[in-house]
């Protein structure tokens, strides 16, 4: 009996995981309309884990519920990117700061194997690949700062930008390089302030662009 409950939360958060993916990745569209049903149905499951795992991404900000039963991918929002960007810079740039200090070489080597990978997947213009290593490479950061409260609200925040880099990111997935390659001189340096103003314009400046091809896309989100 008491395995049970943990079996289907595990099962709904699997979902949510799934769902969120798809979201993030564009393979659900901004607007289309979700039905639990056939969710359930794709994925294998009974409608619970399906309608818990939409609750979840209700809270994130990913869908929106509407009246009559209705769940729709939330529409990709100017103005939602336009405030949480200089929230996650601001967030990124602190995890910069406290994880310098307990970098070892073998973090800056690493953050090199990344850039280089990361460098390749924009050269062949694959985005999900460009995107996971970008994660990786300030994952990295966020794994040294060992601050958790940290890494969860950025978890929680990320997800809202992230599908805004997959629409855009032929006009802008090579933005971030030059970004990456000052922020390793600022590590090597072990100079925090160069490496706290270099994430904070990675993530600040991506943003801007970002915001300003989508308003370009959509001028009736401008506001």
């Amino acid at each position: 009996m008491k395995n049970q409950p943990i079996q289907r939360l595990s099962l709904s958060e699997e979902v949510y995981r799934r769902l969120q993916q798809q979201i993030i990745t564009l393979t659900l569209t901004p607007g289309q309309k979700l039905n639990d049903q056939e969710l359930a149905e794709a994925f294998g499951v009974s409608r619970t884990p399906v309608r818990e795992a939409l609750k979840k991404l209700e809270e994130e900000g990913l869908v929106v519920a509407k009246r009559g039963s209705r769940t729709n991918v939330t529409l990709l929002d100017a103005t939602q990117a336009r405030q949480t960007f200089p929230i996650v810079a601001t967030l990124h740039a602190l995890a910069a700061r406290l994880a310098l200090p307990l970098l070892k070489a073998a973090d800056i080597e690493q953050l090199r194997d990344i850039h280089q990978a990361f460098q390749e997947a924009i050269m062949q213009e694959d985005a999900e690949a460009a995107l996971r290593l970008d994660d990786a490479f300030h994952g990295l950061f966020l794994a040294r700062s060992e601050n958790s409260q940290l890494i969860e609200t950025l978890n929680r925040l990320t997800p809202l930008i992230r599908r805004l880099e997959y629409a855009q990111f032929r006009r802008h997935g090579h933005d971030s390089v030059t970004d990456h390659q000052t922020i390793m001189e600022a590590c090597q340096n072990g100079n925090i302030e160069a490496l706290v103003r270099a994430t904070e314009q990675n993530w600040n400046g991506l943003g801007r662009h970002l915001v300003a091809s989508l308003e370009e896309d959509t001028p009736c989100d401008r506001s």
